[in-house]
């Protein structure tokens, strides 16, 4: 039950935010962080992630309530979320703060921002749905439940535009941490990696629900990539003891516990750094892979039901967002049904093998990353400090 949704006393503007995953907790923080450098005193509240709560955030139930993907998952915690949502929008409407900000999570927080905007309170949103690749029919939704979204890519700037609905390309933070010209050895030498290896950094997915789905093909992908180049190494990393305990299991149970995998906790970026080529889960970690300048194969899998409910949605021929950015297929995608070992094996071969290749990849993921550095985090908290202004 959320009594209150402000416990904190002072008399700084008092902002709602809610976040819905890792990715949206590393959104939140550098706002947060952005915010109070122009507003101290302001008071954030509602559903943070540990990076937000270290900067002073209060979270009225656990982010990780809210860290559900697909159809049928998010079905089977329905009653929950609903219940979460329904006592967060009683105590939004009850306690009128100065601002809501749902970052991401639009199953969850458009409904949460309607409900605010329709009490008169100015709602943003932080990360535009992904309209431009399916359910684009969300945009009237969306113009119903925000006063102002702020967007991550360039190219989803003309379709709120043409729709009506005020919004300011912010750029993405991610490309602001990444630098655009890494320096691969010494993220070699910082990870212990061999000069003569070829190392594959593999992230098959932050939720366990997607290693329960990726992690034998990327095992059984290593075997064959392991026969193929005597010197891999395989730099696994992981965010929790959870899934990094599930892809272990598997390891053993495929009988691959002698290949040269690199568990690790954390470090990501790092591992996709010092890579000479990635294997991704479709997502934000996909563009992460991008923002690394490596060669990269992406892969998805979902269950059947929920697969086949998306399918109908889909409006392009192409899911991650290093290929949004290009308008059209510059690294492979291999999802659901095509997400084959050989097939996997076969891509990353061809990218290992083809240096031309690399090269080329390199040139227009620089272009991109370019692009998307915009200091984003300021140029967020400049666009939610003027509605903050305007509103009071």
């Amino acid at each position: 039950m959320i009594d209150r949704l402000f416990p904190q006393t002072g008399t700084g503007p008092r902002i709602a935010i809610v976040a819905g995953e890792a990715s949206g907790d590393l959104l939140g923080a550098q706002l947060i962080e952005a915010l109070q450098r122009a507003i101290p005193d302001a008071r954030f509240s509602g559903i943070a992630g540990p990076k937000m709560k270290a900067l002073g955030a209060h979270s009225v139930v656990p982010m990780e309530k809210l860290a559900v993907r697909g159809y049928v998952e998010v079905i089977r915690h329905l009653p929950e979320l609903l219940r979460i949502r329904r006592e967060l929008k009683q105590a939004i409407v009850r306690e009128r703060p100065d601002l809501v900000i749902g970052i991401d999570a639009p199953d969850f927080n458009l409904g949460l921002e309607a409900t605010a905007k329709a009490a008169g309170i100015t709602t943003i949103h932080y990360v535009s749905p992904s309209i431009w690749a399916w359910r684009s029919e969300r945009l009237k939704k969306i113009g119903k439940a925000v006063s102002h979204v702020l967007l991550l890519f360039p190219f989803e700037e003309p379709l709120y535009r043409q729709a009506g609905i005020p919004a300011t390309y912010v750029g993405h933070p991610l490309a602001d941490m990444f630098p655009v010209e890494p320096n691969r050895e010494l993220y070699r030498e910082q990870l212990g990696v061999s000069e003569k290896a070829l190392a594959f950094a593999m992230l098959p997915g932050s939720r366990q629900s997607e290693l329960e789905l990726h992690a034998t093909l990327f095992i059984e992908a290593a075997k064959q990539l392991a026969e193929r180049y005597p010197h891999a190494v395989f730099l696994v990393p992981f965010i929790t003891r959870e899934t990094r305990d599930m892809f272990e299991r598997r390891m053993w149970q495929l009988e691959a516990q002698e290949l040269p995998f690199r568990l690790m906790f954390g470090h990501a970026h790092d591992a996709m750094l010092a890579s000479d080529a990635i294997i991704v889960a479709s997502g934000t970690a996909a563009l992460e892979a991008m923002l690394a300048k490596r060669p990269l194969v992406v892969t998805y899998k979902l269950s059947n039901l929920t697969y086949r409910m998306v399918k109908k949605k889909i409006k392009t021929p192409y899911v991650s967002l290093p290929n949004a950015l290009a308008g059209g297929f510059v690294v492979p995608e291999l999802l659901q049904h095509d997400a084959t070992v050989e097939n996997l094996v076969q891509a990353v071969t061809n990218m290992v093998d083809d240096k031309r290749f690399g090269a080329r990849l390199n040139a227009c993921f620089t272009d991109f990353h370019e692009q998307l550095r915009c200091n984003a985090a300021e140029r967020a908290a400049q666009a939610v400090l003027a509605l903050l202004n305007k509103r009071r």
